[in-house]
């Protein structure tokens, strides 16, 4: 995991943990936490393929953002 990718994967275990589900995060949400602007888009955005190629756990994605794939 790169340290750019540590405060992404930080977020997402964080509300792992809580047990949510998300579509998208909002700007409260990611308050506090060392993001770069584009994973803080990504998370705006709920834009799971953006979230892969900035270094995110695929585990963490796809608790974090369920709803969003398709079965």
């Amino acid at each position: 995991m790169s340290q750019a990718s540590y405060g992404l994967n930080k977020i997402l275990t964080a509300i792992a943990r809580r047990h949510l589900l998300k579509d998208a995060l909002t700007d409260a949400e990611m308050a506090g936490h060392a993001l770069s602007e584009a994973e803080r888009a990504a998370l705006r955005a709920g834009d799971i393929g953006r979230l892969y190629e900035l270094g995110a756990n695929p585990y963490l994605i796809r608790r974090v953002f369920r709803r969003r794939f398709t079965v």
